[in-house]
């Protein structure tokens, strides 16, 4: 699952971020977005190389690798809101403000509580590697969308959405597949994050059109324009 998370970073962000000297670019990429991507990579290649590392029995040798992880989880979630803000600040860019703030916000919000969860649950490693797992999903959520439009050439943003969601959530499959298979029952750890989850794709796509919550998208614009 690990490597599935990486080659999906891959293919998805090679267009617009790896590679985008090679392919034509809509606009210019900021400082911040670079060092975003920069970390969002490494928080990708860290949890490959934590699950080398358990897969091997170095243990000791991933627990103190563990805490890089934390520090990386930390630097993202400041990265998010700085590229949240940046994105605001496009005035009738894409996305529109309340769609912006809520792709980043609630997806946040997630990673965040998982990762805390799974910090918490450090002894318990069938809750720990499960949550880490759930929490590095939520975030292929960009590259996955961006893997359906330039990748599989779907230009309907709305099908796209969609597409790229559904896809995200195909990744909990195998998970609970292999669940059944060894412990003949789902973890629990797999449901509470499938729904939390869920919950979060759902919201995204309800609250863009809750006037309070365009309220609150454009009230914001305003105070970092």
């Amino acid at each position: 699952m690990a490597s599935a998370a990486l080659l999906t970073v891959l293919v998805g962000f090679t267009p617009t971020f790896y590679m985008r000297g090679f392919f034509a670019q809509h606009r210019p990429i900021s400082m911040l977005l670079i060092v975003h991507g920069a970390v969002f990579s490494a928080w990708i290649a860290a949890f490959l190389t934590q699950t080398i590392l358990m897969a091997r029995g170095s243990q000791r040798l991933h627990r103190r690798l563990g805490w890089i992880a934390v520090g990386l989880a930390a630097a993202m979630i400041c990265l998010v809101t700085g590229a949240v803000i940046e994105q605001l600040r496009r005035v009738n860019g894409f996305p529109p403000p309340p769609l912006a703030l809520a792709l980043s916000a609630f997806d946040l919000v997630v990673f965040a509580t998982l990762v805390g969860g799974a910090i918490y649950c450090r002894g318990q490693s069938d809750w720990h590697k499960r949550l880490m797992l759930a929490a590095t999903i939520v975030l292929l959520g960009a590259p996955m969308f961006r893997l359906v439009v330039h990748v599989v050439g779907v230009t309907d943003m709305g099908k796209a959405g969609i597409l790229s969601a559904l896809l995200v959530d195909a990744f909990f499959v195998p998970c609970i597949a292999n669940d059944l298979v060894t412990r003949r029952r789902i973890h629990p750890a797999y449901l509470l994050a499938f729904s939390l989850i869920v919950l979060d794709q759902v919201a995204q796509d309800k609250v863009v059109s809750w006037q309070p919550w365009i309220d609150l998208s454009l009230a914001l614009q305003r105070l970092v324009t």
